[in-house]
């Protein structure tokens, strides 16, 4: 791994580690029902009992996990043209530096959603309508940039 790599995953860790301090110590404060859902436009349209607000930090550390592990394979991943000898390390660098990437963003945007529905409990405006649209503008802009450095390395 790359030093700028290293650097991501402990960011992406520390972020992890953040999400789950903050929904302790905000545990105790909470109402018993919280947000669980919000529509379109970033306005609250389902709640449940406040332990349903754990799920989120649960599954932002499982896909880390998971797209941790899976960075470590880049050579099974399905590459649009053919890997040869010469250009195997930078297409593996690339597709690694893309998981490790992608890895943040999504813990970063689990965080939003945790802070989102911990402000939304507490009657507070949360997430914008321009949440979901940011975001995915984001993860599909990280997609193209690393999908060109993939053709300009082939």
């Amino acid at each position: 791994m790359t030093t700028v790599e290293k650097v991501i995953k402990v960011l992406s860790g520390l972020l992890i580690a953040i999400l789950f301090l903050y929904i302790y110590l905000m545990w105790s404060k909470l109402p018993e029902k919280v947000p669980t859902h919000f529509n379109a436009a970033g306005q609250v349209d389902g709640w449940d009992g406040k332990s349903s607000i754990w799920m989120v930090p649960i599954i932002g550390l499982v896909l880390f996990v998971m797209l941790s592990i899976l960075e470590r394979f880049p050579h099974i991943f399905n590459y649009p043209f053919m890997v040869t000898k010469e250009n195997a390390p930078k297409l593996y660098l690339e597709a690694r530096r893309l998981l490790v990437i992608l890895n943040l963003e999504i813990i970063l945007f689990f965080a939003l959603v945790s802070w989102g529905i911990v402000q939304a409990a507490f009657g507070h405006d949360s997430l914008s309508i321009w949440f979901i649209p940011v975001f995915l503008i984001v993860i599909f802009g990280t997609l193209g940039i690393v999908i060109y450095r993939l053709f300009r390395v082939r």
